[in-house]
């Protein structure tokens, strides 16, 4: 591995969403590749977008620099700003056009014209950067494609923001040296709309967080005391039955659907309270669509929704305190939120938009976008305690052998090494 990354030159990585403006999958991501990155021995200069002022301009982390870039728009800002949304939304355009301009601008005067330079991109917010660097440097460049949310449903009912993107990421797949994906769903669908198969690379991410494994390394009184102590805070005396959810409350996620799945679900288990951790997206009104689904379907006592993000840590201990956790999207290229919970060991039932491969053996996978599904799939978990604990066996012993972020940052860092001039 060091012998084939050793021709690279400083890698520069462009990622808007990075610490401490996490808000879904893509922080998380650089979150943990930077720090399994740090020691491998190749230079890796990350620019990603901030609002903030505190955090600082620059920080070292190992052979990982991050620079945060100020942008207008950037990071968590506009969850409840009063600005008209599509005012926070042509800012928000603006300034990741800036961010592009800028950190193309910076990545060319840190020299990446130089052999054994590469530069990856990661999403459409980074696509400029690397459409200029490869036009203006001819510097190899790697796209890293983790979603395409805004085009996944049908092209009919596409915005014009949603379609503008679509192009920029299909320029951005043409001028690519090579693409990286998380999943063999994500690449067969991407060959479906017509990018090239031969520059599609699958590298699966990790699961491994500090917090995590320090709760799943627990004795067993220990976990024990923090399940309860999580349960109390939904359950009379910690006893029911208790179905987690984390994730943004956006439609893809399939928390509507999991809403309108609680009333056939009490029907039958009147203790079984439904806890939604997480918020909507920036500059949207998800939250506020949300709560009129739980009032309007009645399911108000049984389903509680925070309507904040929590820290990992507490988010791990409401996995490890569920009967069953549910992540049923319609759309989800990895969902790293349901491999953490496998590797927990807890019983998950994920929805029609996670890549079979992904989860294997060691989740329900529902086939279909149906609330009546994703209600007989959670009462089974709900009702089956050995199913369940079998479940929760297979899906930690899949994730385990499958998913590391050493492996992940390895596998990236050969592929960049394999582009060096």
């Amino acid at each position: 591995m060091r012998e084939m990354t050793a021709r690279l030159r400083p890698v520069y990585v462009v990622c808007a969403e990075v610490p401490p403006d996490v808000v879904g999958g893509l922080g998380r991501y650089a979150e943990r590749m930077m720090a399994a990155m740090r020691h491998l021995g190749t230079s890796v200069e990350v620019f990603g977008a901030t609002a903030r002022h505190g955090a600082p301009r620059t920080e070292r982390i190992g052979d990982v620099t991050l620079h945060r870039v100020r942008t207008l728009g950037g990071g968590r800002a506009g969850g409840t700003s009063r600005t008209p949304a599509v005012v926070l939304h042509v800012a928000r355009m603006i300034g990741i056009l800036v961010f592009n301009v800028r950190v193309t601008v910076r990545i060319l005067r840190a020299g990446a014209r130089s052999s054994g330079s590469v530069v990856a991109v990661h999403d459409w917010m980074g696509c400029v950067a690397g459409i200029l660097c490869r036009v203006l440097a001819r510097t190899p460049v790697v796209f890293h494609v983790h979603t395409r949310e805004l085009n996944a449903g049908s092209s009919q009912r596409r915005s014009v923001v949603a379609a503008g993107i679509a192009a920029l990421e299909t320029v951005q797949a043409r001028l690519a040296h090579l693409i990286v994906v998380p999943s063999v769903g994500m690449r067969d669908d991407l060959v479906a709309c017509g990018w090239p198969p031969d520059r599609l690379r699958v590298i699966p991410h990790g699961f491994e967080d500090p917090e995590l494994l320090r709760l799943a390394a627990l004795t067993g009184d220990e976990r024990d005391r923090l399940r309860m102590a999580v349960r109390r805070r939904y359950l009379p005396g910690g006893e029911g039955r208790l179905v987690v959810f984390a994730g943004r409350l956006s439609p893809h996620k399939g928390v509507r659907t999991l809403v309108r799945a609680a009333s056939p679900i009490v029907g039958k288990r009147d203790d079984v309270r439904i806890v939604l951790i997480g918020a909507q997206a920036p500059r949207t009104d998800e939250n506020a669509e949300v709560a009129r689904l739980i009032d309007d379907t009645g399911v108000g006592r049984h389903v509680v929704a925070g309507y904040r993000f929590l820290g990992s840590a507490e988010v791990f201990a409401h996995f490890l305190a569920a009967d069953v956790c549910a992540f049923p999207s319609t759309y989800e290229p990895f969902g790293l939120v349901a491999i953490e919970a496998m590797a927990l060991a807890r019983p998950v039932v994920v929805g029609p938009g996670y890549s079979p491969e992904v989860v294997g053996d060691g989740a329900v996978r529902c086939g279909h976008d149906s609330p009546e599904e994703l209600a007989d799939a959670l009462l089974r978990c709900l009702d089956d305690r050995r199913f369940a604990s079998r479940l929760g066996e297979r899906g930690a012993a899949h994730v385990r052998e499958r998913y590391m972020w050493a492996r992940t940052a390895e596998l990236t860092l050969a592929a960049y090494a394999e582009l060096a001039r």
